[in-house]
């Protein structure tokens, strides 16, 4: 497992083709893979986080997926908990 602090801003397209600018929180590699936990804003102390899954990767651009599976959520979660000691990652749950 690795882990790097990054500070860097990534355009991240949806399936209906919007465009949003993701910051990077942090890097790291789980079971071969690499993942990136990604804010909405970069300066508000709460904001939506989400964890991408590199998908495929040339030397122009890299594909990511958003992590949607709840085993590897839950995983990738309390990896990076422990890996940003000031920052505190919590399961938003839909009613």
């Amino acid at each position: 497992m690795e882990e790097k602090k990054d500070s860097r801003s990534i355009k991240f397209t949806t399936d209906e083709g919007a465009e949003l600018d993701l910051f990077v929180v942090a890097e790291t590699k789980f079971n071969g893979k690499n993942y990136l936990l990604v804010t909405d804003n970069e300066s508000d102390m709460e904001t939506n986080a989400y964890i991408l899954k590199e998908l495929a990767s040339d030397s122009k651009e890299v594909a990511y997926d958003l992590v949607t599976n709840d085993k590897e959520l839950n995983a990738l979660g309390e990896i990076f908990n422990e890996l940003l000691d000031d920052v505190d990652i919590v399961e938003d749950v839909e009613e």
